[in-house]
Parts: C-alpha cells; sequence; structure tokens
C-alpha cells in the first residue's frame, strides 16, 4: 500500500493545506484527498511541487507500507 505523509510535514512546517495550495497552485481538494490518503493517482507535477516547496525528497512526502507485514 502507498501511503501519504504529507500530514508529517504540514505538522512539521506548521503549515496548512490552504497555504500549500496557494503556493503550488495544486487545488485544495487535491491536497485534501492526498492528506487523507483517499486517492487513486498523484500527478508528477504535483509531488514535484511538493518537494520543491518542502525542499524534500520523494520518500519524505510517499511510502510503501507492506500490508503483510503490519
Amino acid at each position: 500500500m502507498i501511503e501519504i505523509k504529507l500530514q508529517n510535514i504540514l505538522n512539521r512546517e506548521e503549515r496548512s493545506l490552504n497555504w500549500v495550495s496557494i503556493k503550488t497552485g495544486i487545488a485544495y481538494s487535491t491536497l485534501h484527498k492526498l492528506n487523507n490518503n483517499n486517492t487513486t493517482s498523484i500527478s508528477f507535477n504535483t509531488l514535484d511541487a511538493l518537494c520543491k516547496l518542502f525542499k524534500c525528497k520523494l520518500t519524505d512526502i510517499i511510502d510503501f507500507v507492506d500490508e503483510e507485514k503490519r
């Protein structure tokens, strides 16, 4: 399972989804779905914008969690 770790970054940076939306141009609804792990896809443009904004690596935003090992 792919897990989105956006909330961890938001907490660390003390930022909101609204702030991210304004800074990146990513729709708030898209960010909300990502933040709630309620999406089936994510564009490279979105990942690129988030990595640039937070100056982080892709692995800081998404992670693979092996459900069999949970």
